[in-house]
This record gives structure tokens, C-alpha cells and sequence, in this order.
């Protein structure tokens, strides 16, 4: 019985350590594969015409890959690159099928971004979506309209996939401002709550 409780401990840890790591390589694997088999034909063609043999040297793909994603990343931080980024947007946003594609693929790289955190000013716990039911949010900005007290923006994040959410109005004084970090709130929403984070529930300040 020892035996079997020892085994079957040894192997569900080994399976989780061993499972992300195997995810890891694959999604790896994928992206040099993907690459090499764009580059392959091209470079083959390439070298036949210079040399009038094919070659062709493996992981070569990856490397144009980085240097295609870094002229992409250098197009883009100027402003005619922003305007013909628009444009080529403008137009997949007029196909149908490809405009949902493009549009979550962007939104979820876009959540994890350094500049859309940057954007969560606090970590929040807020009532939601019923009294006396609380989930973590994100404070975006703080707004005043008259007749009414002090209110936050929060944009309250599902799990395990914090692309996607509710924004709400909450008056400042019902909010519970944590002493976390927004990296630790994502990784502990993605986790559905087994990533172990620091300070986790200290209360910053209250409103």
C-alpha cells in the first residue's frame, strides 16, 4: 500500500513538473519548424540562382524570423510605420472570418504587454458579481461625476483567460487595495488561483 501511495505521489509530481516543460519545447519546436519550412524554399531558390546548387542550413529560418519580428518592431515605433500598420489593420477589419482571428489574437497579446500593465494603476478586491462575493480587478482610472462620490474604472479579468472581462464603476471607498503587483495578479487569475504569489492578500490602503 506504501508502495502505491509512493508511486502514485512520484509520478502526479513528475507529471507537472514535466508537463510545462514539454509545452514549452513544443511551442519552440513549432515556431523553428514553422519558420525553417518558410525560409527553406526561398533561401533553396536563392542559392540555385547564385551558385547554381541548393542549400539550405537549418535554424537559418529562426534567424530571419528575429529579424523580421525586430524590422517589424522598428517600422513600427515611427509614424509613416504606424500609418501603414492602420491601414493593413483597416483592411483585415474588412474580412469577415480573418477580423475575428486577428482581433483576439491581438487582444491577448496586447493584455500582456508592458504597456497595457503599465495602464492597471491598482490591484483591487471588489465586490463582484454579487455582494458579499469578491474578485480580484484592476483599477484603469478614476473618474468624477458630479452628485455622485469619488468612483474607479476596474476591469475585472475571467480565469483562466484575463483577455476578457467586465469593466465596472465602483465608488473608491468599497475597493480593497492590495499590496500585489499586477504580474502576480495575472499569474495568480491564469493559475485559477494556484500560483503562489508574495504578500498576496495585504491590504494596501482602503478607500
Amino acid at each position: 500500500m506504501k508502495l502505491t501511495r509512493h508511486l502514485k505521489t512520484k509520478l502526479i509530481t513528475g507529471f507537472l513538473v514535466v508537463i510545462p516543460l514539454l509545452v514549452t519545447i513544443y511551442i519552440v519546436y513549432a515556431v523553428i519548424s514553422f519558420a525553417d519550412r518558410l525560409a527553406a524554399p526561398l533561401m533553396k531558390g536563392l542559392s540555385f540562382q547564385i551558385s547554381g546548387t541548393e542549400w539550405y542550413l537549418p535554424g537559418t529560418g529562426v534567424v530571419l524570423f528575429i529579424v523580421f519580428v525586430y524590422l517589424a518592431g522598428l517600422i513600427s515605433s515611427n509614424y509613416l510605420g504606424t500609418r501603414l500598420i492602420i491601414f493593413g489593420e483597416g483592411l483585415l477589419h474588412r474580412i469577415p472570418f480573418v477580423k475575428s482571428i486577428y482581433s483576439s489574437v491581438k487582444d491577448m497579446t496586447e493584455a500582456f504587454s508592458s504597456e497595457k500593465k503599465r495602464s492597471f494603476k491598482d490591484v483591487v478586491l471588489v465586490q463582484f458579481p454579487s455582494p458579499g462575493r469578491y474578485a480580484l480587478g484592476f483599477v484603469v482610472d478614476r473618474i468624477q461625476v458630479s452628485s455622485l462620490p469619488a468612483m474607479c474604472s476596474v476591469f475585472v479579468p475571467t480565469a483562466p483567460n484575463p483577455t476578457s472581462g467586465y469593466l465596472i464603476m465602483v465608488p473608491d471607498s468599497e475597493l480593497s487595495f492590495l499590496d500585489m503587483g499586477v504580474d502576480d495578479a495575472l499569474k495568480y487569475i491564469i493559475s485559477i488561483g494556484t500560483a503562489r504569489t508574495s504578500a498576496q492578500w495585504k491590504e494596501k490602503r482602503s478607500g
